[in-house]
């Protein structure tokens, strides 16, 4: 069992409930090095790759999984995508002059909405469903889509070190969550059955606390034992995540190309190259124009 960054699917009751368990240590902390945002906005932005890695473990065929924020507040994008390899990435964007210290997703980003796109290009037909930007979290905007657009009840608890004061993070993973999800009833005899699993699902959720869910002294699967024994667990196997950025020489070469004459003059520094720092993963490049 790997310490480091993974996504671990289980089910609950012969499948009356479905979870995943997500564990990012490296992947965050790297993410958010290279980008130096304030603490407040690193928390929103660590659950929020958190929430991307949970979604996008579950694709069946090669694509892209998208996270996308658009508001009116200081935080005026926060984006984050996973490819079906698990390679990981995302930024945030925010107001010139920024000084908002608030937690509260609604405080950060005022009024707008937020899509989950699902691109599995020729394997199946591009899905996107949007929500709008009314909940106080990024785990409760998430819960919110799958309830109304999904019509699954869906719980999401996420941690990060980000927003609380501690000593050392050394022995602690940067971020992760716990997700369930209550599965259809077969039929109506099996409804009463399923809703109490459902509700022994919470509770039991609902007695972990950060510092053991971030702990790097517990495998994800003692945590889930611990959580979770009680209601015929199983346990699948982990999905390996990464913190990788898709950008490349090719693809910016390709972009300029497609520029005309007065949009490079424009872009162009004294010498006339062009230099292009990736959104994502920060690294410089220069190109002649």
């Amino acid at each position: 069992m790997t310490l480091d960054n993974h996504v671990i699917p289980f089910q609950l009751g012969k499948n009356k409930v479905r979870g995943n368990i997500v564990r990012l240590q490296t992947v965050v902390s790297e993410i958010l090095k290279r980008h130096e945002y304030p603490s407040n906005v690193e928390s929103l932005f660590a659950d929020t790759l958190a929430i991307t890695a949970c979604l996008g473990s579950r694709m069946k065929h090669d694509g892209v999984f998208t996270i996308q924020a658009k508001g009116t507040g200081d935080v005026h994008t926060l984006f984050s995508d996973i490819t079906s390899d698990g390679f990981l990435r995302g930024y945030v964007g925010l107001s010139s002059g920024f000084t908002n210290r608030e937690s509260n997703l609604n405080s950060l980003m005022g009024s707008g909405h937020v899509s989950f796109t699902l691109d599995q290009g020729k394997h199946s037909k591009r899905y996107q469903g949007i929500v709008s930007l009314e909940e106080p979290s990024m785990s409760k905007t998430t819960e919110l889509y799958f309830n109304n657009s999904e019509q699954l009840e869906t719980k999401f608890l996420t941690f990060n070190y980000y927003d609380i004061n501690i000593s050392s993070r050394k022995k602690l993973f940067s971020a992760g969550l716990i997700m369930l999800q209550k599965m259809p009833a077969k039929n109506s005899f099996e409804e009463e059955s399923d809703e109490e699993v459902w509700q022994n699902s919470l509770n039991f959720l609902s007695t972990i606390g950060i510092e053991e869910f971030l702990s790097t002294s517990l495998t994800s699967e003692e945590i889930l034992y611990r959580l979770f024994n009680e209601l015929e667990i199983t346990v699948y196997d982990e999905i390996i995540i990464q913190d990788q950025c898709r950008c490349s020489d090719e693809k910016i070469k390709f972009a300029i190309m497609n520029l005309s004459k007065k949009e490079l003059n424009e872009i162009a520094d004294e010498n006339g190259n062009v230099n292009v720092v990736c959104e994502f993963c920060k690294t410089e490049r220069k190109f002649p124009s």
